[in-house]
């Protein structure tokens, strides 16, 4: 009995991490992604001032033309970790399933990008953490 429940563990393990969802996600890079990207130029860790490349996306598209991307700073000094706001950037779709750009940072901390639907502004369809350091 253990044996199975073992081997059902690591077929859930395989198929969360191996990127079998079809669930939309975001992906951080020091690069262009509209280039191409492998998994080996996906970062979580960047330098202040340095761009930071994003895409968000959607294997089975969006499903809506429009989505409002959230940028978010977590408080590391108060007692429950609170979130600031960073930026907001509400975006028009070409009917591609995917959608990148870039920011800037210039100040230190650990970030939280977040992907909605305009008509579900309370769920998000995906969320993004990555840090900034001083250089």
């Amino acid at each position: 009995m253990k044996k199975i429940i073992l081997i059902l563990c690591a077929f859930a393990q395989i198929f969360i991490f191996c990127g079998c969802s079809k669930e939309p996600l975001i992906v951080f890079s020091e690069q262009n992604p509209k280039n191409g990207l492998n998994k080996n130029q996906i970062e979580y860790n960047f330098k202040t001032g340095q761009p930071i490349y994003y895409a968000i996306i959607s294997p089975e598209g969006f499903e809506d033309d429009m989505v409002r991307i959230s940028l978010s700073k977590k408080d590391t000094k108060s007692e429950f970790w609170g979130y600031s706001n960073y930026r907001n950037k509400t975006i028009k779709l070409k009917g591609e399933n995917y959608y990148s750009d870039y920011f800037i940072i210039r100040e230190e901390g650990i970030f939280v990008l977040q992907a909605f639907h305009l008509r579900n502004l309370s769920k998000p369809i995906a969320t993004g953490v990555f840090r900034v350091y001083a250089n």
